[in-house]
């Protein structure tokens, strides 16, 4: 039994999408997972050079070391509040992406069932069709029996 030619071509398109759409799925979540581990490498910098001051500010630290500190942390922290900005992003992606795969499974799933329903109806056609002809065979040859005399139908 064959799938209608127009709801294989929907079936396929669905599939290619969804292959498309889990690609995409993974890049969105890698991507994710990077900005947040550069994020969390540059929190991780930030407290070891907090750690750093804090040691130098025992010992004594000149005014010009301070201001560069300062700057320093600053930058970096102006970075971090960027970084944190892309992982939303990335996150936010990350989601849609998701929510654009499921909706593709969906469909190729509606595709499916109906690709299967068809297959049924035309395997339950096939199956009256094949038991037609065997009645009409059977109607045939009983009525051919009936007038061939009873002592050749037996040999």
């Amino acid at each position: 039994m064959s799938i209608k030619p127009s709801l294989r071509i929907l079936l396929d398109h669905a599939r290619r999408q969804s292959d498309t759409s889990a690609k995409k799925l993974g890049q969105l979540t890698s991507q994710h997972q990077q900005a947040d581990k550069k994020l969390q490498l540059l929190l991780d910098y930030q407290h070891s050079y907090q750690c750093r001051l804090q040691d130098l500010a025992k010992t004594g630290i000149d005014h010009m070391a301070w201001l560069n500190f300062i700057a320093f942390m600053n930058k970096l922290d102006a970075a971090i509040t960027e970084q944190r900005i892309k992982v939303t992003n990335a996150r936010n992606n990350r989601e849609t992406g998701g929510d654009e795969f499921l909706s593709c499974q969906r469909k190729l799933k509606s595709y499916d069932i109906l690709s299967k329903r068809h297959q049924q109806t035309e395997t339950q056609q096939q199956m009256k069709y094949e038991q037609k002809e065997q009645d009409e065979y059977a109607s045939n040859t009983s009525a051919c029996n009936k007038f061939i005399p009873k002592e050749k139908q037996s040999t």
